[in-house]
């Protein structure tokens, strides 16, 4: 009898487990429903905006199109209503997030037609995919691809450091000058001032523009700011656009750290090369920029180019979950300690390989890996 009894207590400790296990939390969805919330999309003309815009009209949402370019939103506000949206429930704002006036008229039309809204994306981005030196009109070569350059070089000759590579112009300037022309410098100054206004300066404004709104007026505020892993994991191709996107996420993650208690959900997505438009777009044009996947480069990364529907899910799914923090350990007493509560993640990478490369890149692992893997990645080929 009593060994009868005792074959029994897995399942009595199970069946107590479960009616003490706590009670999961609602879904922010359930708080705020699909086709009642109220989203600002800002940089929804083209990319993953549109993707998201398209993403809410299918759920019945009420949808603010933000970007500079006006006659392009209007197209993307008939594709929502194509995939189902009402019309009066989509606005559109021609605006710069770059600009003060602009994300005020942004704010006012948002205030009026629906008296607040649930929902930020920040996702407007300009990207550069130059080498740092190519775009100064410098070049990064084995001492004898520089020979004949006629630059300040000394090419043919060794360094004094005896490095393998030489940097050479590539346009030889009358004093022969060792580095940029005052021409070469001055592009350089213009790509980065272009994107930092964009990357980081319009990430910095939309916070402090739309936040005390987005706060005060929602049953469940979130703001989603659309990252790269060029902010976290260093790149050849990106130094201008690693730079302005670490930025950018610097600049959310430490405003999510000083708004706490505000009941705002923090959340930055940073995917790698995304299968869309973007990585064709220069700083000034919406075309002429690098495409590594048209070119002869082959490497086992080309595996991880997202899909810009998984793109879209990925975000939906994050800032569907319960915003606030909930037990680890889903049984008392460990759910009764406020310490072993976690909230959502703030940041998310994608795919999960780069949130690896970015936790081992400051380690051995980085420089015999991460980033040899990098350079033959974006057609770095026969470099050390």
């Amino acid at each position: 009898m009593g060994a009868s009894w005792a074959s029994l207590i897995p399942i009595w400790v199970s069946i107590y487990l479960l009616l003490l296990r706590s009670k999961p939390p609602p879904s922010r969805e359930e708080v705020i429903t699909p086709n009642e919330e109220r989203v600002v999309l800002l940089g929804s003309s083209s990319g993953v905006g549109r993707d998201l815009a398209h993403a809410y009209a299918k759920r019945g949402a009420k949808i603010c199109l933000v970007a500079r370019r006006a006659d392009v939103l209007d197209k993307v506000k008939q594709e929502c209503l194509e995939q189902g949206a009402k019309s009066e429930d989509i606005l559109v704002v021609a605006a710069d997030i770059t600009q003060t006036d602009d994300l005020l008229r942004v704010r006012e039309a948002v205030e009026k037609a629906w008296s607040g809204f649930d929902t930020l994306h920040i996702l407007a981005g300009l990207p550069s995919t130059s080498l740092l030196l190519d775009l100064a009109g410098v070049s990064l070569n084995k001492p004898e691809q520089n020979s004949g350059s006629g630059s300040g070089s000394g090419s043919g000759s060794s360094l004094p450091s005896g490095a393998p590579l030489r940097f050479s112009n590539k346009s030889p300037t009358e004093d022969e000058q060792l580095g940029p022309s005052r021409d070469g410098l001055q592009r350089v100054a213009d790509e980065a001032r272009a994107l930092s206004e964009v990357n980081y300066v319009g990430t910095v404004l939309a916070l402090a523009c739309f936040l005390p709104l987005l706060a005060s007026t929602s049953r469940s505020p979130a703001v989603h700011h659309l990252s790269s892993v060029a902010a976290t994991v260093p790149a050849p191709h990106r130094v201008i656009y690693a730079a302005t996107k670490a930025a950018g996420l610097a600049a959310v993650e430490s405003c999510r750290v000083e708004c706490e208690g505000c009941g705002v959900r923090f959340f930055s997505f940073c995917p790698g090369t995304i299968d869309n438009e973007f990585r064709l777009k220069t700083a000034s044009a919406q075309t002429g920029g690098r495409d590594e996947t048209k070119m002869d480069i082959k490497h086992a990364w080309e595996g991880l180019l997202l899909q810009p529907e998984t793109v879209c899910q990925t975000i939906l799914h994050h800032l569907s979950l319960f915003p606030q923090p909930v037990p680890l350990i889903p049984y008392p007493p460990f759910s009764w300690i406020p310490s072993l509560r976690l909230p959502p993640k703030h940041l998310v990478h994608a795919p999960w390989q780069y949130r690896l490369a970015m936790i081992v890149r400051d380690t051995p692992l980085g420089w015999m890996y991460i980033e040899p893997g990098a350079r033959k990645k974006y057609g770095l080929i026969g470099r050390p």
